[in-house]
């Protein structure tokens, strides 16, 4: 029986690293006016959400990291200080994501979405100040900052949605 939990918990993995790709790619070809050049909503934290939610940090890694590998592929950037920045930001998430839900029901998955987008936006500018070789990116920080509070909430919302439409069976097998 634990072999069929674990191909079952693979497998939903597996779809969560695609959804993440999918919404990540397609959020590169939506052009959303934003005050801040090369910014976006963060649609395909959705799916990293979900998986630190049903799932384990470690399937939360392979969902972050692999979505910003996927979505590198498909748009010809991997390699390039795009998916620098992704991986940067990705990283910063899902840390401080992870350690949110390390505290137990203290916060929901809309606090983590929240701490996850500031702790992405604050990466993405510390790595863009290394990639230029100047702390010229830091003056966009308080803007970054405070485009990521709504990001990050309705990323959290839309994680919850989701997550209570997830049948209990599905949740029992992925251990959560």
């Amino acid at each position: 029986m634990r072999y069929r939990a674990d191909t079952r918990l693979s497998a939903h993995t597996a779809m969560l690293l695609a959804l993440g790709a999918v919404l990540g790619y397609v959020e590169t070809l939506i052009a959303i006016p934003m005050p801040v050049p090369g910014a976006k909503l963060g649609l395909a934290n959705i799916a990293v959400v979900i998986a630190l939610a049903i799932t384990d940090p470690f399937r939360a890694m392979i969902v972050s990291l692999g979505r910003v590998a996927l979505v590198g592929l498909a748009t010809g950037t991997l390699g390039g200080p795009t998916v620098a920045l992704s991986l940067a930001g990705a990283c910063a998430a899902l840390v401080a994501m992870m350690f949110l839900r390390s505290r137990g029901s203290t916060f929901s998955v809309v606090g983590w979405a929240v701490a996850g987008a500031a702790a992405h936006s604050v990466a993405q500018i510390a790595a863009a100040c290394l990639l230029v070789g100047s702390f010229a990116p830091l003056a966009l920080a308080p803007l970054v900052l405070a485009l990521s509070l709504p990001s990050g909430l309705a990323i959290g919302y839309s994680a919850r949605l989701l997550i209570s439409r997830i049948p209990q069976f599905t949740l029992s097998v992925a251990g959560r």
